[in-house]
């Protein structure tokens, strides 16, 4: 049922931005202009401070997406979000596969995109390596160009310097609910494995804090691993190697098959599921929780064209292939993909506020549309907070954490 609502709210969404940015329906001008209205009174009507002087008229909405060789989930939800709400409104780049040591042809792409002035938006999912330099050149020529970031993978704290909208897993929630699932499964161990690189990150080190501290109340040992970067010299193929080979190293090392394993980069997240379905550890959450992340491929299983992205059909495939290997109950995740339902998010409060529809003050995000789209993607199940620096206290009114419970496959 719940699930029925959340895509008739969405149906109706996404039926008025269709209709506010111009479709082949064969409408009259003079209906699409009082839909507009209509839906802008729905809105909370009013003066809309801070929107872009072309609202409703021409716009592009600019995108800064992985590669598909690097994270296809980002790179298809991407394609398929623009299918959604019409490709002619946006205008894609990708950013390129070593992103860490390339960080000019970032700015290059990006730069490109804001040069074109029709884009009044550019939303940078995931926001990689260089991605802050970038946004630093554009408000240069463009200061009053929109910059939205999901999957924030710079310093966090200065993202939300530059950022004008943020979109974050909320690194307390989100931590407390992995480790938990590892306690409920009968972890004797937890296995934490990251690298320089991400533990410069301050929302994965208040995750794996938060997840620290409940493996500690429940008298759990918590280890962290330090693995190959994949973006180093080995790449992806020596950190996948080192987890293949490290998983069943530590279960003989502590005799038993009830260790947790978790890794914070998604990249080698396949071979990493299929090494521990396949010796029978623990496996509580990906570090991106989606059906759609890699569990397919490590358990080799097919999906047609007409499902690939049913979030139904896929959990409910990768829980009967679990049950061939006993591991049901012993890996989780989440019923609906992080990477849809945050992208998703950030598409639809760009076409909120190129379409006019925003009431931003002093250039912050307007907190009642944010709520209410929040509510619309994320549904009953979501929890959302505004983003707090734990170092000064601060909160952001400019970035937003989500979270949601668990599914155990």
């Amino acid at each position: 049922m719940w699930k029925k609502c959340i895509a008739a709210a969405m149906a109706v969404i996404m039926a008025a931005s269709m209709a506010a940015c111009g479709s082949n329906s064969g409408e009259t001008e003079a209906a699409k202009t009082d839909a507009a209205k209509t839906e802008a009174g729905a809105q909370g009507g009013g003066d809309k401070a801070d929107a872009p002087a072309e609202a409703a008229g021409d716009y592009k909405i600019g995108l800064m997406i992985s590669p598909l060789a690097t994270r296809e989930e980002h790179f298809r939800t991407a394609e398929m979000l623009m299918e959604e709400f019409g490709a002619d409104k946006f205008v894609m780049d990708v950013y390129p596969e070593g992103a860490a040591t390339e960080q000019e042809v970032t700015i290059s792409k990006a730069m490109n995109l804001a040069m074109d002035p029709d884009v009044k938006v550019i939303i940078f999912d995931s926001a990689d390596v260089g991605t802050i330099a970038a946004v630093e050149k554009i408000k240069e020529e463009r200061p009053e160009l929109k910059v939205f970031f999901g999957s924030m993978n710079e310093d966090v704290y200065e993202m939300a310097k530059v950022g004008d909208l943020c979109l974050s897993i909320d690194p307390e929630l989100y931590g407390e609910s992995v480790a938990q699932m590892a306690v409920d499964a009968g972890a004797e161990h937890f296995i934490f494995y990251s690298f320089a690189r991400h533990m410069s990150n301050s929302i994965k080190i208040r995750y794996r804090d938060a997840m620290k501290a409940v493996c500690e109340a429940n008298n759990v040992p918590f280890e962290e691993v330090s693995m190959p970067d994949p973006m180093g010299d080995a790449g992806v193929p020596g950190a996948q190697q080192f987890l293949i080979e490290n998983i069943p190293s530590l279960m003989e090392q502590y005799g038993t098959k009830n260790i947790a394993y978790f890794v914070t980069v998604s990249t080698v997240e396949q071979a990493f599921i299929k090494s521990i379905v396949e010796n029978g550890g623990i496996f509580p959450c990906h570090t991106d929780p989606s059906p759609f992340s890699d569990f397919a491929p490590a358990l080799g299983l097919e999906i047609d064209e007409a499902h690939k992205f049913d979030a139904e059909y896929v959990t409910d495939l990768i829980s009967k292939e679990l049950e061939k290997y006993n591991m049901n109950g012993r890996v989780g995740g989440w019923e609906k993909s992080l990477v849809r339902l945050e992208m998703e998010f950030l598409f639809r409060y760009a076409i909120e506020y190129c379409e006019g529809r925003t009431n931003e003050v002093d250039g912050k995000p307007d907190k009642a549309v944010v709520s209410d789209l929040l509510m619309q993607v994320y549904g009953d199940g979501g929890k959302f907070n505004n983003a707090v620096n734990d170092t000064t206290g601060a909160t952001y009114d400019n970035w937003y954490t989500v979270a949601r419970d668990l599914y155990l496959y």
